[in-house]
């Protein structure tokens, strides 16, 4: 299944969302190459995820008519990896003749020069000799030495307006035949903390087998890390076979390591096929979780390095092979039986209070919530006994339409125990006025 962010990827750089005085930039480098070899061979592309580097580098291929060769550096560091796939390509001509290369290296900032036996000072060499124009990609620049970003014209692209990302996510439910309440696309935006790649995720995830997005669909759309989006995170850790990667993955991420790990106990079947890879993943992951409670009981923190460590590090090492291609992760079932938890408990809210406020309960307000009102729901199918709660705590129409959860349930119930109330100075039960002390 091709997922949206492939399908409505810009073509051109003028289709490129966002960042217009970035995309200037790396027109006016293509330009250059346009006539011969520029002073800088070699973009430094760098900003936040999500902030259109890799569509402005694909966009470009397109505009420069070149044959795109993509390589993701924290996954190819070595020098003699480096020299034989990117040097290779950056000096040897295209399988069509007259048709240049364009050469991507994404996560170039994952590469260190000496832990990684020379890669970075290979890199070097290579951007001076190629023939070709190289595309570098970066979230954070400032990792790599000032000699190496100076051999590069560095483009800094910033994170996207709301307003930009909005307008994508309406031109994609038009081309789709979906039609979104535009407050539902605003949430997305919003959401997405100028990340356009995730709002795309997040639309596809939520127009899955619909044709028509209301607000109440984006109840479960969690506000999304500006740093690490969970998705690039659980990608980085299933797909990989590197301990140092995997946790950096973890460590990195704005979100809480119990979020993650709850994302990497949902996916982990989707991602792993093999039974005995899925048995080994989740035996780390359920040790990382007896971490997390015993943090949670001792507050501990101290023993937080294990839990992640197991839960990035050894879920990534205990598949025996890499498994390619893409996988469509999916949000945990938990968050959104606790976000329909959450809705419930607002909307209890004030019948908690009423209950709290009458005096008649010495009780905290979890307690009225799992003890109390589970006993007044069943008492609206008794109209007697609802009668003497309704005095008993001066409740009122609104309170009983919350116990039944149906206005006209509530109707009928209230008048119901109105007339039970009525009748109740004459109706005895074995010679006792029928009273909340009956049950």
């Amino acid at each position: 299944m091709q997922t949206w962010v492939e399908k409505y990827r810009p073509r051109t750089l003028k289709e490129v969302a966002g960042n217009t005085s970035a995309v200037s930039e790396v027109a006016r480098w293509a330009e250059e190459w346009k006539h011969g070899l520029p002073e800088k061979r070699a973009l430094l592309l760098y900003g936040p995820p999500g902030s259109g580097k890799t569509s402005t580098a694909y966009a470009l291929a397109e505009e420069l008519g070149c044959e795109c060769i993509e390589l993701n550096a924290s996954d190819w560091r070595t020098r003699d990896v480096i020299e034989r796939i990117v040097g290779t390509a950056s000096r040897t001509g295209s399988l069509v003749p007259g048709k240049k290369k364009l050469i991507i290296i994404d996560e170039v900032d994952g590469i260190h020069g000496r832990s990684e036996y020379g890669g970075l000072a290979a890199l070097k060499k290579l951007i001076s000799l190629s023939n070709h124009p190289i595309v570098m990609i970066a979230n954070n620049p400032w990792k790599l030495p000032a000699e190496f970003r100076k051999l590069t014209k560095m483009v800094e692209f910033r994170r996207i307006n709301q307003r930009t990302v909005l307008k994508v996510l309406k031109k994609i439910c038009h081309a789709e035949g979906i039609e979104a309440d535009e407050k539902v696309l605003r949430i997305i935006a919003s959401a997405s903390s100028g990340d356009l790649r995730s709002a795309i995720n997040d639309l596809q995830a939520l127009a899955e087998g619909r044709k028509k997005l209301e607000v109440k669909d984006t109840e479960v759309v969690s506000i999304r890390d500006t740093e690490v989006k969970i998705f690039e995170t659980l990608q980085r850790v299933l797909k990989t076979e590197r301990i140092d990667r995997a946790i950096d993955a973890v460590s990195s991420s704005d979100e809480e390591p119990s979020t993650i790990l709850s994302w990497l106990a949902e996916n982990l079947p989707l991602e792993y096929r093999s039974g005995d890879d899925l048995a080994l993943a989740y035996n780390y992951l359920s040790r990382a979780d007896v971490f997390y409670g015993r943090i949670l009981r001792r507050q501990d923190w101290g023993l937080l390095r294990y839990m992640v460590e197991l839960m990035s590090a050894g879920v990534a090492v205990a598949k025996k092979q890499k498994y390619r291609g893409y996988t469509k992760y999916r949000y945990p079932e938990v968050f959104v039986l606790m976000a329909g938890r959450k809705g419930e408990k607002q909307k209890l809210k004030p019948l908690v209070e009423k209950l709290r406020e009458s005096g008649k309960l010495h009780a905290s307000s979890r307690e009225i919530e799992q003890e109390y009102i589970p006993l007044l729901m069943h008492l609206t199918h008794h109209p007697a006994y609802l009668a003497a709660a309704i005095k008993e705590f001066g409740l009122e129409r609104s309170h009983v339409e919350l116990l039944t959860g149906s206005r006209d349930a509530a109707e009928k119930a209230y008048k119901s125990a109105m007339k039970a109330g009525a009748a109740a100075k004459t109706s005895k039960s074995g010679g006792r006025q029928v009273s909340l002390g009956e049950f």
